[in-house]
């Protein structure tokens, strides 16, 4: 019987050492994420699965030289918010296609909708001097052409999924 009690403990000892370091390496895990472990654990006593994705608004820059636009495409989100900078020598208007009346994004003219303070029609309104920037943020899903209004031959697109 004692040739039994001495390896019983031996294995008792290592199932024991076994899950201890099994559970300690996933209480690590919990302890680093610790919003997408409670999420999970939510999700698992309410008995529902809910898939939830936040989407984190982006930035991206579109640069203008005297070339013009580059990239000359882009493929955002929506909500995403792209930035114009005129790193050009000369002036520049970014403005939604069609030239010269700007309505694609909108729906308005640049008539209607120059000046622009909520900054929502997709054009810059006014041509500003090289060094500076301007910023529109996407509302809407679509492939969205603009242009430089002082110099239509320059030309991009947004497309906006």
């Amino acid at each position: 019987m004692n040739k039994y009690i001495i390896p019983g403990i031996i294995v008792i000892a290592l199932l024991a050492g076994g899950y201890f370091v099994f559970t300690s390496n996933n209480l690590a895990g919990l302890s680093q994420n610790p919003n997408q472990q409670s999420s999970e654990v939510q999700q698992q006593l309410n008995g529902t699965v809910e898939n939830t994705v936040t989407v984190v608004p982006a930035n991206h820059e579109v640069i203008y030289t005297d070339p013009g636009y580059s990239p000359s495409e882009l493929i955002i989100k929506i909500g995403d918010t792209v930035t114009f900078k005129n790193q050009s020598s000369r002036e520049i208007w970014t403005g939604s296609a069609m030239h010269p009346v700007h309505t694609a994004y909108s729906g308005t003219s640049l008539q209607q909708h120059c000046p622009d303070p909520s900054n929502t029609s997709f054009d810059q309104c006014k041509s500003e001097q090289p060094g500076t920037s301007w910023s529109f943020t996407f509302t809407k899903a679509g492939t969205w052409g603009y242009h430089n209004h002082v110099n239509a031959s320059h030309f991009g697109k947004i497309i906006v999924k």
